[in-house]
């Protein structure tokens, strides 16, 4: 089937979020999950960013061509831009740089944007970038479980990976405390701003330019440091910092001691949740099994569904728990 008969198909069965307002950002083609491997299209407010991987097959002609259309068939919901994202199967050819066009503010499609804009998530606001590289500052994937861990039930909460912050935002709101752990000074700045962006009281907030694996060292020498919810979402790959001390990442190496460092720091009966995007964890229940592994016996709580905008499931994983 042609890719724009695809997103036709998809957008029809997103059309209660397209009509929505209390979500402004969501997923409108899940590659794989939608019909057509390699592309993603993805909703920010009056904008749409179009990630292009290399196994779309789709040559530049085919990037504008497709880029058109879909703008011309979301201008009725009020999206302005399309902006486009390519992503090559090995980025070290790229030198670790983004592509020109994922740093440019002029979209392939439609008006500029601001540099940063403002989309919801049931109340709650996030400052995402369109033209910021490789990411824009929100993961789409846990919109419901963000929701779902700021039930008002979590005092102490400890926020690894934090990156700007979108899980503390929601649990700050519902009169959680929050710890957050980022290596990067810039993305723990952005993290200040989602909060102040929401009138988050400063004092319910902390920020630690941290390895996470650090800061959990340090948190079992210190009984003051214990948590109701750790949250662990690492990255697939994380390149170290020697100057910093900090020690190249990976998953599939480095989970299984992290959550077993995780768990040393909970309060009695506290939770863990944990997720992953590395597809070699999130298919046939990899992930569960790498934490009963690292931690034993775990008691599993049920998450929210996987909302109707995310369509490749064998991508993405989670899991919430508490360890017995």
């Amino acid at each position: 089937m042609p890719f724009a008969d695809l997103f036709s198909r998809a957008c029809t069965l997103r059309h209660s979020l397209l009509a929505a307002s209390a979500v402004t950002v969501y997923r409108l083609f899940d590659g794989a999950g939608d019909g057509f491997a390699g592309v993603s299209v993805d909703r920010y407010g009056p904008a749409v960013v179009l990630n292009v991987h290399d196994d779309a097959g789709w040559s530049e002609a085919d990037v504008s061509v497709q880029a058109a259309a879909i703008g011309a068939a979301l201008a009725p919901f009020g999206v302005e831009s399309v902006y486009v994202k390519r992503f090559a199967r090995d980025r070290s050819r790229l030198g670790g740089k983004a592509p020109a066009e994922s740093l440019e503010a002029v979209p392939r499609v439609g008006r500029p944007q601001r540099e940063t804009i403002t989309v919801e998530e049931y109340g709650v606001r996030f400052d995402v970038r369109l033209y910021d590289g490789f990411s824009t500052g929100l993961f789409l994937e846990h919109r419901e479980h963000r929701r779902a861990l700021a039930t008002g039930r979590v005092t102490r909460a400890l926020n690894l990976f934090a990156y700007t912050c979108a899980f503390s935002v929601p649990l700050a709101l519902s009169g959680a405390h929050v710890t957050n752990v980022d290596v990067s000074a810039r993305y723990l700045d952005w993290g200040r701003r989602n909060h102040a962006l929401n009138g988050v009281d400063p004092a319910r907030v902390r920020y630690s330019r941290l390895d996470a694996a650090a800061y959990l060292a340090y948190a079992a020498r210190h009984s003051a440091e214990r948590f109701d919810l750790v949250i662990v979402d690492p990255p697939t790959f994380g390149a170290g910092q020697p100057r910093r001390g900090i020690k190249p990442w990976k998953i599939a190496t480095g989970y299984p001691a992290l959550l077993a460092a995780a768990a040393r720091v909970l309060t009695p009966g506290g939770a863990i949740f944990a997720a992953t995007n590395t597809r070699e964890l999130a298919e046939d229940g990899a992930l569960r099994r790498l934490i009963t592994e690292a931690i034993g016996p775990v008691a599993w709580s049920t998450l929210p569904a996987w909302p109707v905008d995310l369509r490749d499931r064998g991508r993405v994983a989670a899991a919430f728990f508490r360890p017995r």
